[in-house]
């Protein structure tokens, strides 16, 4: 299997944490209007940073 480069992986991340923002953005404006989230915010935050480490395993160390 291929190892992601530092800018790959940094775009990974980066996207990744778009990604965080918005979903935790969308659960905080259900919840205000009343709703019930499927997920909470914590949940989100916790698989985000899982998905991170795993990115992380496959990026080529640097020299």
């Amino acid at each position: 299997m291929k190892k992601l480069n530092g800018f790959e992986s940094y775009l990974v991340i980066s996207g990744l944490n778009k990604v965080c923002e918005e979903m935790k953005a969308d659960i905080i404006s259900y919840e205000n209007s009343g709703k019930l989230p499927l997920m909470t915010t914590g949940y989100v935050d916790m698989i985000i940073a899982d998905a991170i480490k795993k990115i992380e395993l496959l990026t080529l160390k640097q020299k």
